[in-house]
């Protein structure tokens, strides 16, 4: 029962580690057209940029099990 558990566990966190990859190259290919077309728009480059690093902190990177109260036992 735990192995079903942790394979639908393992599933879950596949796809949505593959979904965020596609929304940051989907973001990223118009951060891109957006520097070429609309050269004053910095700022606003700069907080997509900045929203980007959330996820790739967030989703890639595990902080948030620094803050969970559960462990992980190996």
């Amino acid at each position: 029962m735990d192995d079903e558990k942790n394979d639908f566990e393992r599933k879950e966190a596949l796809r949505a580690g593959v979904w965020v990859i596609v929304m940051l190259l989907v973001i990223t290919f118009g951060e891109f057209i957006m520097a070429l077309i609309a050269t004053g728009w910095g700022n606003l480059l700069i907080l997509v940029a900045l929203s980007k690093a959330y996820f790739v902190l967030k989703d890639y990177m595990h902080i948030g099990r620094l803050f969970s109260k559960d462990e992980e036992v190996h």
